[in-house]
């Protein structure tokens, strides 16, 4: 009986490290608590969470590279019938969310955007805009 739990203690170590290391490679992620991702996540890179609390994104969420996801983010779907179906925000590359900002329902967030802190998106957000507020409105566009 010791023998086994000394071999699940042993076994449950390796899991960890192995995840722990495919986590670090993949997405970055550093000491993180309360983060919940999505394992279709893992397969992008240079994700970067500097403040990894709080933050939640949904199983079938397309992340872009380079994006930066600050603490307290949810991006996931509206309701149960859009969980179902798969319609999942798409976010572009290069974009950063700020603290507390909520992005739900079937939108795409476009590349290089930001979208400013405790917003909440519910609609497609163009190319290097910024959009901010409850719900999130146009504010300006990134030139580049």
């Amino acid at each position: 009986m010791k023998r086994i739990s000394i071999l699940r203690a042993i076994w449950s170590f390796c899991y960890g490290m192995v995840l722990s290391i495919m986590c670090y490679r993949t997405v970055k992620v550093y000491l993180c608590n309360h983060l919940n991702i999505g394992i279709w996540k893992l397969y992008k890179s240079r994700t970067i969470f500097p403040h990894p609390v709080g933050v939640v994104i949904g199983m079938k969420v397309e992340l872009g590279m380079d994006c930066k996801i600050y603490q307290n983010v949810t991006i996931g779907t509206k309701d149960i019938k859009d969980f179902k179906n798969g319609k999942y925000p798409k976010i572009g590359n290069n974009v950063v969310i700020f603290p507390n900002s909520i992005i739900i329902g079937d939108i795409k967030i476009g590349d290089g955007s930001q979208i400013g802190a405790g917003s909440i998106v519910l609609e497609d957000v163009p190319p290097y805009t910024i959009v901010a507020g409850s719900p999130a409105k146009f504010i300006r566009t990134i030139k580049s």
